[in-house]
């Protein structure tokens, strides 16, 4: 009798474990403060995409079937350890930090006074990683592309500390990559008429 209240107190131990570790990425609302940060920066005048329709979450029938009894361990797991949904604070990706405002406000004033042009000439689009990245040098006149240069790598790098900074923010740092997956889409789909965005196959296309 003991070493089965010791197995199933082990098993409940090793259970709990695994329900902490799986973090949920909430990935739509990443994609909607993707959305709010960059029409912040470029402005309303850009196409926005519409928000995608939330999943179903309705169960399928059961055809009249009752439902199975849950396990006796998986009735103990759920009376000793919470939920790890129930336990995780709620993320707030539409973080506002000094920093993070600090970063819009440097890429609001680049965008105004060089990005807006270089993207609608077409010498510089978004890429597929959530960068910009010179589309064609030709169309910058050579005394300006050290400025545009320089442009283009200060916007690169606020761009990942931006990204780097909201996941910090929500106390999830490893979640940084997956912000700027979210800022990637929402960089392409607030995209002007004409300007270009590199695909995941590498090849350039236009708006």
């Amino acid at each position: 009798m003991r070493k089965s209240m010791f197995a199933t107190a082990a098993m409940l131990a090793l259970l709990a474990g695994c329900v902490t570790i799986n973090v949920y990425f909430p990935a739509a609302a990443a994609q909607k403060a993707a959305d709010k940060v960059i029409g912040n920066i470029i402005g309303p005048d850009a196409r926005a995409a519409p928000p995608a329709p939330a999943a179903s979450t309705s169960p399928a029938s059961s055809g009249g079937l009752l439902p199975r009894p849950e396990p006796l361990a998986m009735r103990m797991l759920d009376a000793f350890v919470p939920a790890a949904e129930a336990a995780e604070a709620q993320p707030n990706l539409d973080v506002q930090t000094p920093a993070i405002q600090a970063i819009e406000a440097r890429m609001r004033a680049r965008f105004q006074s060089i990005l807006q042009g270089l993207l609608a000439s077409g010498a510089v689009g978004f890429t597929h990683d959530g960068d910009v990245a010179i589309h064609d040098a030709s169309k910058i006149p050579l005394p300006q592309r050290a400025q545009a240069n320089q442009a283009i790598a200060a916007e690169n790098a606020d761009r990942a500390e931006l990204y780097r900074q909201i996941a910090v923010a929500n106390g999830h740092p490893e979640w940084a990559r997956r912000m700027r997956e979210a800022f990637a889409k929402q960089w392409i789909n607030r995209a002007h008429s004409g300007w270009y965005y590199k695909d995941a196959s590498g090849n350039w296309q236009r708006k």
